[in-house]
């Protein structure tokens, strides 16, 4: 299968200094690729120096076709659809498909998210190579099952960057980008995640490995050391006893200082090796920033209200739900809010909130402390630092706060980071931090849409994190993989 990309000995260069990624080959073809890596190794940045948007410091990138780049997200123009893929599109049969049900006289600007993505898929149809960066992002079920259809039947190469496991279990390779470089799995994604797993535990072991042997030499370094300090003061108290002159006292005391040196060199220097040896074993696990805190929360009394709804319903130019709405939620539920984009799910949590909307029905609340998580993270007081804002609610002291923030990996002056300057996913990391660390813990968590800033690694964490929290817990999410492993078992279908 012949290449369509080629990438040989690239490395890049920030304006700052920084080596984002050195000395990396690969080549594409028209199969389907995975990128994946932790946040900030320079996946989107390496696919703009696919694209040509940037130029390696050292090194080529070749294309023997068109490549197209569907970034995260582009802001919508208001120029209709026609015009918009006037200057690209040609007719197809994908391409009609995946424009199946839009006005094309609309203006761009109007469109939902998911049909803005449907639009933009079609005008990059004729391109020879996609370059699809978390296409995933703010889209409900029914985008995201068209888009998995048009992979599906797109006949041309796809590099595929994101976190959503539904849509890398369609990749044939994966190229995995981290501190250590690039390296490329073939096998699909199943395979990769089993690869991934040996490499850990062997890389885990070695460093164990390692650690052991350093330790041991330690130990018999401190044994060597004692014992040739004892012959010293044997030597020492022989002299004496036998009368030996002063001089002869102190010479071999000098020989004896001496003997112990070497031995003292030579075991240090056996145990500089094992240490050595341990942190070459570290060095060479792939390092993915994953958060390692607790939130164990506060378990609630089974019959405890949450919240109860009764033929409710919130109005704005229309009833929004189409049936009203009638449940009853206690204890440690966990449970999920689906529906499509503009179904309301967003609104019906601001409700349950206490926020003030125009309604019809009943709707109770119960009191629990809350940690509420939205998509931007506002509770977050944007012009404080991390440290600022958790310190703004917390009652520990600041060294024990900024030793919980190294855990949420927040170490040195990035406590000082201001919130406006900081990315998703450090974000949502600030604002799970102001709920860890408050002085009244959580006993309900609501999260809404929260894996959209995140990596896989650290999607992982959050996932453990809540399957093992003890309270009641309300996502909403198109994520069926995260909702499952965070143990969501109800849902509310709007």
């Amino acid at each position: 299968m012949p290449s369509i990309i080629t990438v040989n000995g690239v490395s890049f260069e920030l304006p700052n200094g920084r080596t984002l990624f050195n000395n990396i080959s690969f080549s594409l073809n028209s199969k389907m690729t995975a990128l994946v890596g932790p946040n900030g190794v320079g996946k989107t940045c390496l696919a703009k120096l696919i694209v040509g948007d940037f130029s390696p410091t050292i090194g080529t990138v070749r294309k023997s076709g068109a490549v197209a780049f569907f970034s995260q997200r582009e802001i919508a123009k208001a120029i209709t659809v026609e015009d918009y893929l006037a200057p690209r599109y040609s007719w197809s049969v994908l391409g009609e498909k995946l424009l199946t049900g839009i006005d094309r006289a609309i203006l761009c600007s109007n469109l939902s998210g998911g049909q803005w993505m449907r639009v933009r898929l079609a005008s990059t149809i004729d391109d020879q190579f996609l370059i699809l960066d978390e296409p995933t992002n703010d889209l409900d079920r029914e985008a995201k099952s068209i888009l998995r259809n048009f992979l599906g039947e797109y006949q041309h190469g796809v590099l595929l960057i994101s976190h959503d496991r539904e849509f890398l279990a369609l990749c044939d390779d994966v190229l995995e980008l981290s501190n250590q470089g690039l390296e490329k799995y073939g096998g699909g994604w199943q395979s990769y995640e089993d690869e991934k797993e040996r490499e850990r535990n062997q890389s885990v072991n070695e460093l164990d490995r390692a650690k052991r042997e350093r330790d041991k030499t330690k130990a018999e370094r401190t044994i060597q050391i004692e014992r040739q300090e004892k012959r010293n003061r044997q030597g020492k108290k022989s002299a004496e006893k036998g009368g030996m002159p002063k001089i002869l006292i102190g010479a071999r005391k000098r020989k004896a200082q001496a003997t112990t040196g070497k031995v003292d060199a030579s075991t240090m220097e056996r145990a500089n090796t094992k240490v050595k040896e341990a942190y070459e074993a570290f060095s060479k696990i792939k390092i993915d920033p994953i958060m390692y805190a607790d939130l164990n929360g506060v378990e609630i009394p089974s019959q405890k209200l949450v919240a109860e709804a009764k033929d409710y319903n919130v109005f704005f130019d229309r009833w929004l739900y189409e049936n009203d709405l009638n449940f009853s939620w206690r204890g440690n539920v966990r449970l999920a809010i689906k529906g499509a984009n503009g179904s309301g799910k967003t609104t019906l949590i601001k409700a349950i909130l206490g926020n003030s909307l125009k309604t019809k029905g009943e709707l109770r609340l119960g009191k629990l402390a809350t940690l509420y998580l939205d998509q931007q993270c506002s509770i977050l007081n944007e012009t404080k630092s991390v440290l600022e804002n958790v310190r703004a609610v917390s009652k520990m002291s600041e060294s024990e706060i900024r030793n919980n923030l190294a855990k949420l990996l927040f170490t040195g002056d990035s406590v000082f980071q201001e919130v406006h300057s900081l990315s998703g996913g450090e974000r949502l990391r600030t604002a799970l931090a102001c709920g860890l660390l408050a002085e009244e813990k959580p006993e309900l968590i609501i999260l809404d849409e929260p894996t959209n800033n995140l990596d896989l690694g650290n999607i992982k964490f959050l996932e453990n994190l809540i399957s093992q929290f003890k309270g009641a817990v309300i996502i909403i999410s198109h994520d069926e993989i995260f909702l499952k492993e965070c143990g969501i078992d109800a849902e509310l279908s709007l």
